[in-house]
């Protein structure tokens, strides 16, 4: 009966240090924009979206994710859950990372305004969602081993990565969300 006590107290004392660790890392005031987030250290937000996925031969899907998921980070306002436009803290710096069958994305032999995704906007092409990401200052990068393997040395859109470059990319990302 003691040793269930003690469990239980304990039990209460760590829900209670998350509970108040997660309301104090959340709590407005303590963020630059909506949503309780703390600004990295150098008060500039940089995230890299890594893509791997085949957009033309596999799975356009996380393509069409990661460039809306790309593009909402760039723009100052965004819709809530009503559909509603609310003003947000836009990322300073998104890049597009495309790696392994992800560099597809970027072939100039391939024609993706035959690969639809639904946008907020209804069914958009690919093609439309890479050049909407480019156009609100999202960068690509191209790993330039995957790229070569499938004869991509021309890239639509971006620059071909280099060793130095791929490493302070992912070195001085604050965040990196893989697709």
């Amino acid at each position: 009966m003691v040793n269930t006590s003690r469990k239980l107290v304990l039990a209460v004392v760590v829900a209670f240090l998350t509970i108040a660790g997660s309301a104090s890392y959340a709590a407005p005031g303590k963020s630059k924009g909506a949503g309780g987030w703390e600004p990295s250290a150098d008060h500039r937000e940089f995230v890299v979206i890594s893509l791997k996925t085949d957009p033309v031969y596999g799975d356009p899907e996380p393509a069409c994710v990661a460039l809306q998921i790309g593009m909402n980070l760039l723009m100052g306002s965004v819709p809530d859950s009503e559909g509603n436009p609310t003003s947000v803290t836009p990322a300073d710096k998104v890049v597009l990372f495309t790696t392994i069958g992800g560099v597809e994305l970027i072939n100039p032999d391939q024609d993706l305004s035959a690969n639809v995704c639904l946008t907020p906007g209804g069914m958009g092409s690919l093609s439309n969602l890479l050049q909407g990401f480019v156009n609100l200052g999202g960068e690509v990068v191209v790993c330039p081993l995957c790229a070569i393997t499938r004869d991509i040395t021309n890239p639509t859109h971006g620059v071909m990565g280099s060793g130095v470059g791929i490493h302070n990319l992912f070195l001085n990302a604050d965040k990196v969300v893989d697709f």
